[in-house]
């Protein structure tokens, strides 16, 4: 069967509608802004969306299917939702989305999808999703659409209700459902310790991300560690280490033996340490010490 050349893209923007005030200080604020966007970002991940943009209010970002898309939408406001607002500003997330068609053959000509889903995220705290998105829904997802009361660039669009719940039945896809539906399944859970600092990957962290880049979950400051040397995710088939460096990850299970990960992926299981960018050679200091239940 051919692989469908249907791609879902996003638009998310986040926007500051209060005040304007010429005083207004983001960072003491506590980068709203900037919270909001990671937060985007980790949703966009666990929803197996590819981000093509990250500009300075918002991204962009591609899923295979529809469900996708949309659900990742919901989880995008459900987890903005909860953030504090700035004093005297409010800050909104705009979602659109529309359906576009890959670029398979070097001589198909670009389209318009990510121009169009921009023009759909034009709703406060909303999500606006074109008919052709629609289309492409389960129909329990259907239940959430209504149509939009005029037409947007041209297109005929939906409004989503991200609010309202929805059976366990609306869920389809390989990633874990959104953490603010009740029935959500609560294992696998990890966590990472390193230090005096520990994580934990659940289903309200799914993505956790180690290397020697500033903004990273775990920060490792060793000349054999890459600015971005992994991340470990939570998936439907338990938690799965992805090496993105340059000198590999060895991950010494408690029970069994040394397996080096390089450019490549790994299911992990039980207890043991991770050593990035180096070998265990029987010296534990400097492991990062995980757990999986």
């Amino acid at each position: 069967m051919p692989k469908s050349r249907s791609k879902f893209v996003l638009h998310a923007t986040v926007r500051r509608t209060g005040s304007d005030d010429a005083s207004f200080d983001d960072a003491r604020a506590g980068h709203p802004m900037e919270r909001r966007l990671n937060r985007i970002e980790r949703v966009a991940a666990a929803y197996r969306g590819r981000i093509d943009l990250r500009f300075e209010d918002g991204m962009r970002v591609t899923f295979e299917t529809a469900d996708s898309a949309l659900l990742g939408a919901c989880e995008m406001q459900h987890r903005c939702a909860v953030l504090p607002q700035a004093s005297r500003q409010k800050i909104v997330l705009g979602i659109g989305i529309h359906q576009g068609v890959l670029k398979q053959r070097a001589k198909d000509t670009a389209d318009d999808a990510g121009d169009l889903a921009a023009q759909l995220a034009r709703i406060d705290d909303g999500i606006l999703i074109s008919q052709a998105m629609f289309d492409g829904l389960n129909q329990e997802l259907n239940k959430l659409a209504r149509p939009f009361g005029e037409p947007v660039a041209g297109l005929a669009a939906h409004t989503i209700d991200w609010r309202r719940e929805l059976p366990s039945g609306a869920y389809g896809g390989e990633s874990f459902w959104p953490t603010s539906m009740h029935s959500l399944p609560t294992p696998p859970y990890m966590t990472l310790q390193f230090g005096l600092k520990t994580l934990e990957i659940s289903e309200h962290h799914p993505i956790a991300t180690i290397g020697r880049d500033p903004q990273s979950d775990l920060v490792l400051n060793d000349i054999h560690v890459s600015r971005h040397h992994c991340r470990i995710e939570r998936t439907l088939k338990g938690i799965v280490l992805n090496d993105l460096s340059t000198n590999g990850t060895s991950v010494i299970p408690d029970n069994g033996s040394e397996q080096l990960v390089k450019n490549g992926s790994m299911l992990l299981k039980g207890r043991g340490l991770l050593f990035l960018g180096r070998p265990f050679k029987g010296e534990r200091r400097g492991g990062v010490r995980f757990e999986v239940f």
